[in-house]
């Protein structure tokens, strides 16, 4: 018989500084809430990570919280690694605390918290008929498709196999810098090892799948906005559910017509509807200012930066010459040809900005969002999974 558990694996929190407080008296009041201290042991001094240059840690670097006096404006970053999370909760509830992730997010509410930077969520499933060797089979010659959230299928370059011993171990689906990040791997191979913290349980199962969603950026900052106003009900009865839809709200694995697989079923009906994370902001699904982004973050402009390089400024003005000529005359020999879904793009766009702007305004706003994502990027910590 199949079970299926469903936990918070790592997760990174951004805090604000206390007012009047150093970064270090913000982090060591923040450990006191947490009472770190006192569940996992001495606290002590460490090295920060990315553009945080002072920590405090606990229990072997597995909890810390960070902080640069320099760059205040990016607070104050408690991170637990998948261990250090786990530990404070078992650990917390022998002397008599019951940590959980409800605790954490009221922790946040109370204190302010900004966002989650990385919410990593697991799913573990025992004695389940699918083995990652059968999904690579399958997914390989079409009969299992990887679905976004929105039924698109997933291209194969953003999916990779892996393995160990001519035998596949794991998949993952997309990019480790982006929102959303899928891992499904055998937790049982990986916990075999003499060494490993739940060899016991391992040798006990038939098989172990684990699938992993690692969520960054906007889908962190929903999953919190969801789980704050979950939180006030208290419903810890219904806390997995909302951990399974936050990943099959992402993915979806599907026979070729499109209908779950049945352990995609399985897991549809213990999210029974919960778990959806909505998008923040507008300008995920705008078409004109994201196509703009691209061309000015190492698309087309790369391309022109370098011919200016090249060339100066009378090969610029040359390339310039050329591109005119060369789309004014589309699907033409030697000219430009538009792409199938041209027309499907431009009608998207003229239905999301029926009263279109100047070229300059859409431009402006481009911009604009480049140079926030440049200070998410200063701010992410992206930490492997243990």
């Amino acid at each position: 018989m199949t079970k299926i558990f469903a936990t918070v694996d790592q997760v990174t929190i951004n805090l604000p500084y206390i007012d009047k407080f150093s970064g270090q008296d913000s982090a060591i009041t923040y450990a006191e809430k947490l009472h770190l201290e006192e569940v996992l042991g001495e606290m002590n001094k460490g090295r920060g990570l990315n553009y945080y240059s002072e920590a405090i840690t606990f229990y072997k670097n597995q909890v810390k919280i960070m902080w640069n006096d320099k760059r205040k404006s990016q607070g104050i970053l408690l991170y637990f690694t998948a261990t250090g999370y786990k530990a404070w909760k078992s650990l917390g509830r022998l002397q008599g605390y019951c940590f959980d992730l409800l605790n954490l997010v009221s922790f946040m509410t109370e204190n302010h918290a900004k966002w989650f930077t990385r919410f990593d969520d697991a799913i573990d499933i025992f004695d389940s008929d699918l083995t990652i060797e059968d999904l690579y089979q399958q997914v390989d010659i079409g009969k299992i498709l990887v679905l976004d959230g929105l039924g698109r299928r997933i291209k194969t370059e953003n999916q990779r196999f892996y393995g160990q011993d001519r035998k596949m171990t794991g998949f993952t689906v997309g990019s480790r810098s982006s929102d959303n990040y899928l891992r499904i791997y055998d937790k049982k191979i990986e916990q075999t090892r003499e060494d490993a913290a739940y060899l016991d349980l391992a040798r006990a199962c038939k098989s172990w799948i684990r699938i992993e969603g690692e969520f960054k950026h906007d889908k962190a900052k929903a999953i919190l906005k969801d789980l704050s106003s979950f939180a006030e009900k208290d419903d810890k009865n219904a806390i997995q559910q909302k951990l399974v839809g936050y990943i099959i709200g992402q993915w979806q694995l599907t026979n070729s017509d499109k209908r779950p697989i049945k352990l995609w079923q399985q897991l549809s009906r213990l999210a029974d509807g919960k778990g959806a994370i909505l998008p923040l902001e507008p300008r995920l699904t705008d078409r004109l200012v994201q196509e703009l982004k691209w061309f000015l973050t190492g698309g087309a402009a790369g391309v022109f930066y370098r011919v200016s390089e090249l060339f100066g400024e009378i090969g610029k003005a040359d390339f310039l010459l050329f591109m005119f000529e060369y789309v004014s005359k589309p699907n033409r020999k030697e000219h430009f040809s538009i792409p199938k879904n041209m027309t499907s793009d431009l009608e998207l766009i003229i239905k999301q900005h029926p009263n279109i702007q100047t070229i300059n305004f859409y431009l402006d706003k481009a911009v604009k969002e480049i140079e926030k994502d440049k200070e998410k990027d200063t701010r992410h910590t992206d930490q492997s999974n243990d």
